[in-house]
């Protein structure tokens, strides 16, 4: 017999076996190892209330395991309860005994049973979760660019290392930044203290008047085996809440030239090329005709909107570009039965209320995955009608679909989990 229920402590071992024969780019090697991931696990179950442990057993004994997250994400200038899913994994025995898909099912009956109305993850396989609701995001990109690529602007005064006694700073600084930014999630508690403690990763941070208005986590990996002295910094995290504390980050990692040949960072803005004196990597590609090669892209954090209804209802303040129409949306979800129903919402001046019966101007025919990156301003509307991922009952209203779904920003989310 089947049943998925949280994790206990004694049970944290065999959840660790599991995940380490799924994952096995990360598995541990030693025992001071697997204890030390023990131990970790055995502290988020006990102090983080944001993260729960749930297994699914069959006959007693653990088949599959995976973390829910209890986040907070900004949709559109407003904090939204986000449920999110990490580590999903299931034991070498038993694939393709719908493991995984029970587990997942049961994440998405958890959160809408505790109210939320969307849920995220980080996929292993982008199609695998497309097939089950989740919609793409935005994409990062991956830049490689050389130290005197960041400008010089001659000011890192406020620039001091950071330790854990910065912890609340940080955090406070990341939330600042997370309540401008449309998809950023909020953090809660020291979550910053792994790598303001670590001796492999470095933290600094810009302080104006004891309060930090930047940072970057960044850390220093050999370009090659067979020089020591050529090295490459890998920014895994560079956060700024106005133009100075960019202008002094931007700084420090020009003057790195000397002993650095590359930093190596990740970001989500488009137009982030546009703050180098040379976005060029290192590859020396030429993309027909004549264009360089910057950065590598690539797909990554998906959502889904796991109750429609409550979707608009959470968002009854936000304001659709100020789009007076009521919409039928003819949503299909076939992998979350509770979700696969008609949804009717009348726009009034962009505010949007649910109103069950009521006469609708137009109707979208489209699947829940393309729904919900439609709605969090991923994709245009256009675009997706264009390339056959929806349909309109008429088409003279596209320009005002296209309106009322436009967001000038598109998601960011650099929380990984």
């Amino acid at each position: 017999m089947r049943e998925i229920r949280e994790i206990k402590q004694d049970e944290l071992k065999d959840m660790n076996r599991i995940e380490q024969l799924a994952y096995t780019a990360l598995r541990s090697v030693t025992q001071s190892e697997i204890d030390e991931r023990l131990e970790r696990y055995k502290k988020m179950l006990n102090e983080d209330p944001e993260v729960s442990f749930h297994g699914l057993f069959e006959n007693n004994e653990l088949r599959g395991s995976m973390k829910l997250y209890d986040f907070s994400m900004n949709v559109f200038g407003k904090f939204l309860p986000t449920g999110g899913v990490g580590s999903v994994a299931v034991d070498l025995l038993h694939k393709k005994e719908k493991v995984a898909k029970d587990l997942i099912t049961y994440y998405l009956n958890y959160y809408d049973e505790k109210g939320f109305a969307l849920a995220a993850l980080y996929p292993f396989r982008p199609d695998f979760y497309y097939q089950m609701g989740f919609g793409y995001g935005t994409k990062k990109d991956s830049y490689k660019v050389k130290p005197s690529a960041f400008p010089n602007f001659k000011n890192k005064q406020g620039l001091s290392y950071l330790t854990k006694k910065d912890s609340k700073a940080v955090v406070d600084c990341y939330n600042e930044f997370a309540s401008r930014h449309h998809g950023m999630f909020r953090m809660e508690g020291p979550r910053f203290d792994d790598a303001l403690e670590s001796l492999k990763v470095k933290t600094i941070g810009v302080k104006r008047n004891g309060k930090v208005t930047g940072f970057a986590v960044f850390s220093f990996k050999p370009e090659s085996d067979q020089n020591f002295l050529s090295n490459n910094i890998h920014i895994h995290q560079i956060i700024y809440t106005d133009r100075d504390a960019l202008q002094q980050l931007s700084t420090f990692f020009h003057t790195q030239n000397d002993q650095v040949n590359r930093i190596i960072f990740l970001s989500q803005d488009s137009d982030f090329h546009h703050l180098f004196d040379d976005a060029r990597d290192d590859s020396d590609v030429l993309i027909p005709s004549v264009y360089h090669q910057t950065n590598t892209s690539g797909l990554g954090l998906m959502y889904r909107v796991i109750n429609v209804k409550r979707f608009f209802q959470q968002l009854g303040k936000h304001n659709f570009n100020g789009v007076s129409t009521t919409v039928e949306f003819n949503i299909n979800d076939t992998f979350f039965e509770n979700n696969n129903e008609l949804v009717t919402v009348m726009f009034n001046n962009g505010k949007p209320t649910v109103a069950p019966g009521a006469k609708s101007d137009v109707t979208i025919y489209t699947d829940i995955s393309d729904f919900s990156s439609l709605v969090l301003g991923v994709v245009d509307f256009k675009k997706l009608h264009l390339f056959g991922r929806t349909e309109v009952s008429n088409e003279e209203h596209m320009d005002t679909l296209e309106q009322l779904f436009y967001s000038k920003e598109k998601p960011v989310c650099t929380t990984a989990f």
